[in-house]
């Protein structure tokens, strides 16, 4: 299911001719200069999201942030992040057991892997989406790029906002907001939501749909004060999804949304974080210290693999429990907000982070002479990960109109890995099944990123910067693998170069900016499947080469209507043996999204957008058979705002469109995209 008419040019003519609405204003306000796209000497590019632009374009997941940036995307299975694959100019992460291409922090706080990262969206004031390497600014090491993102923090009065959603397949959600001060220098903020809904998959055998979601959860902060120039906050976030089968079904169903399994399937997802951070403000800079704690835990995750209705005893089903407990340590120096002509951000950085994990799978085998009989493969493992790193980056100003920048960072990382596999049936004799295979090793290694960069301002109102870097990410263990040859992955070293223009017209609310890059990563980190096994791990492919262009622009022609344009093009191919040639897997060769959106002077509203999604594979021999073509999404909204009341009718997909949002291989079994969507939303605030 694609759209084979859009070719990526075409596209991109479109985009650099129109605009979409990230940049969205208040109702029944007067138009305001935007937020800039960020490009200064001390950040590499990136975008700012406000919480009220994700608010008002529908935004409530991560994945939904796939092609609202240039060259961003998520290839997600809706299993609330567990799987989930994020690629940022061509670097992505492999599935269940790799460090992360792009690194996520919220509120100063580090997530672990990319599978722990939460698929929903806290109410947010704003998220910074930073391409290239980040590890001389994070602690935690982001090594095609960050996830910056910031929840609101209480103000001078107490507010409360509350907001009700129904919609399509039964679907509702409510969330409620409150912040304000306590008195004798305490304030506080707290949010608590649920969402569910009905499942869009529907299984004949069972009679019902069966990927139906619900979550629940909070997030609560303490502040303190005791001087003007010290804050302590306390940060508590916690959450429960239980959901329903994993969205999958056959690639060959000429239906997307059918399946015929006998397993319902199941997933529970449970999440916990506890953070306590110290500020300190003096002339000298600011001084932070972050300890963070957090488990994340799957228990269980059941998925039926050939998605049929097997007879009893011969079902392929896989069922895994996996946790993830992580301490972080964090200590933070960064210059005044208005240095000159230094300034600079330089921190240690302490991560242990221990993963384990029971998978079972389940599957029919022929034995002689041609009988199939129940089998089953065990997985029990422990990994554990030790990383110490020191960063930093400093600026300076040559004149007013150039500056330039240098930073590095040093980290030592040491991984250990615990794993047994077991085969059992009960029709075969113990003497006959394969023996245990065991893998037991460990390595540590020390790791060194530099980079420079540049920034000029060519006039008042353009600016030109170039950076160089390198982006690590350490070896490490994958689990699903027998041997510990296989289950050894080496680090990826990717050579970062970019060069841009942005371009900022205050008085005619406009900014734009362009950019090109060009990477190479050596020892690229990809997933493979073993031929005729349930192993399934982590290699390295010799060299990546990617190149690319991407452009945003905001503009606000008039009182009341906004618009927002963005588009990623990246050429990312192997440029080794045994896949020269080929396009790397789960990432699109083009993102982009366009949209308007105008405020009328009474109240009401209305806004629509395009999202872009161009050709991608899912293997590296690119098989067409495993190929998404491009797509396109149509979203729109109605509503009126006035005061601290808003309500909305929203539509999403409206046309309808076909596609597959992650697509597995190994079983020939896709994740439609969500189908057409309706529904009303109400806010009011006090």
């Amino acid at each position: 299911m694609s759209i084979q008419n859009h070719t990526p040019v075409t596209f991109l003519t479109t985009l650099l001719l129109g605009a979409c609405p990230l940049g969205l204003m208040r109702a029944a306000q007067p138009t305001a200069p935007m937020e800039p796209l960020v490009v200064t000497a001390d950040r590499s590019t990136g975008s700012i999201l406000l919480g009220k632009e994700l608010d008002l374009f529908q935004v409530d997941s991560v994945a939904n942030l796939s092609g609202l940036v240039p060259n961003f995307s998520v290839v997600t299975s809706d299993t609330r992040g567990y799987g989930d694959i994020l690629s940022m100019r061509g670097s992505a992460n492999a599935l269940f057991f790799s460090p992360p291409a792009v690194g996520m922090v919220v509120d100063d706080v580090p997530m672990g892997d990319t599978c722990s990262y939460p698929a929903g969206l806290l109410e947010l004031d704003q998220v910074k989406v930073l391409r290239g390497p980040q590890g001389t600014i994070f602690g935690r090491n982001g090594a095609a790029g960050m996830l910056e993102m910031t929840t609101p923090q209480p103000t001078t009065g107490n507010e409360t906002q509350v907001t009700a959603d129904y919609g399509s397949y039964d679907a509702w959600g409510a969330r409620l907001r409150t912040g304000g001060p306590l008195g004798a220098g305490f304030s506080q903020t707290l949010q608590l939501y649920h969402q569910e809904r009905d499942g869009f998959i529907d299984n004949s055998t069972l009679g019902r749909a069966t990927d139906d979601r619900s979550i629940s959860g909070g997030l609560a902060n303490l502040y303190w004060k005791p001087s003007p120039d010290t804050e302590w906050r306390l940060r508590v976030m916690a959450e429960r999804a239980d959901d329903g089968a994993q969205r999958l079904s056959r690639l060959d169903s000429p239906n997307p949304f059918t399946v015929e399994s006998e397993i319902a399937g199941k997933s529970v997802m449970e999440r916990q974080q506890v953070s306590l951070h110290w500020t300190k403000e003096a002339n000298w800079g600011r001084l932070k210290s972050i300890t963070a704690w957090q488990n994340w835990q799957l228990d269980p995750s059941i998925t039926d693999l050939d998605l049929t209705a097997s007879l009893p005893g011969f079902e392929s089903s896989s069922t895994i429990i996996q946790d993830q407990r992580m301490w972080t340590q964090e200590f933070r120096w960064e210059s005044p907000q208005d240095a000159a002509p230094w300034s600079w951000r330089t921190g240690v950085f302490f991560m242990n982070q221990a993963s384990s994990g029971d998978a079972m799978r389940a599957f029919p085998v022929k034995m002689p002479p041609g009988v199939w009989v129940p089998y089953s493969e065990r997985t029990l493992y422990d990994l554990d990960q030790w990383n110490l790193a020191a960063y930093g980056r400093a600026s300076y100003a040559v004149n007013p109109r150039l500056s330039l920048q240098a930073g590095a960072r040093v980290e030592y990382v040491d991984n250990k890995i615990d794993r047994t596999k077991t085969a059992a049936s009960p029709v075969i004799p113990t003497s006959f099944l394969p023996a245990p295979s065991v893998v037991r090793d460990d390595q540590g290694a020390w790791y060194a990123s530099p980079e420079l960069g540049a920034s000029y301002a060519w006039c008042d109102t353009t600016r030109l910067y170039a950076r160089s870097a390198l982006g690590i990410k350490p070896a490490g263990f994958s689990a699903f693998a027998s041997t510990p040859a296989t289950a050894r992955y080496d680090e990826e070293v990717a050579w970062n170069n970019e060069v841009g223009m942005e371009v900022s017209l205050p008085d005619s609310h406009l900014t734009f900016s362009l950019a090109g890059f060009c990477n190479r990563s050596d020892n690229y980190q990809l997933n493979r499947e073993a031929p005729d096994s349930t192993d399934f791990y982590t290699v390295n492919a010799d060299r990546v080469l990617s190149l690319g262009l991407e452009t945003e622009l905001r503009w606000q022609p008039v009182a009341g209507l906004t618009l927002q344009g963005s588009a990623g093009y990246v050429n990312a191919e192997f440029d080794s043996a045994p896949f020269d040639g080929n396009a790397v897997p789960f990432v699109p060769e083009f993102t982009g999204s366009l949209g308007a959106r105008y405020d009328f002077p009474k109240g009401f509203y209305v806004q629509t957008s395009l999202r872009m999604t161009g050709a991608t594979y899912f293997n590296e021999a690119n098989d067409e058979r495993f190929r998404q073509g491009a797509y396109l999404c149509w979203d729109a909204e109605l509503g009126y705002a006035v005061g601290n009341f808003s309500v909305a009718l929203f539509g999403r997909n409206m046309l309808d469109e076909e596609y597959y949002s992650f697509v597995n291989p190994q079983i020939r079994a896709g994740s439609p995209g969500d189908p057409q969507l309706f529904g009303i939303r109400a806010t009011i605030g006090f």
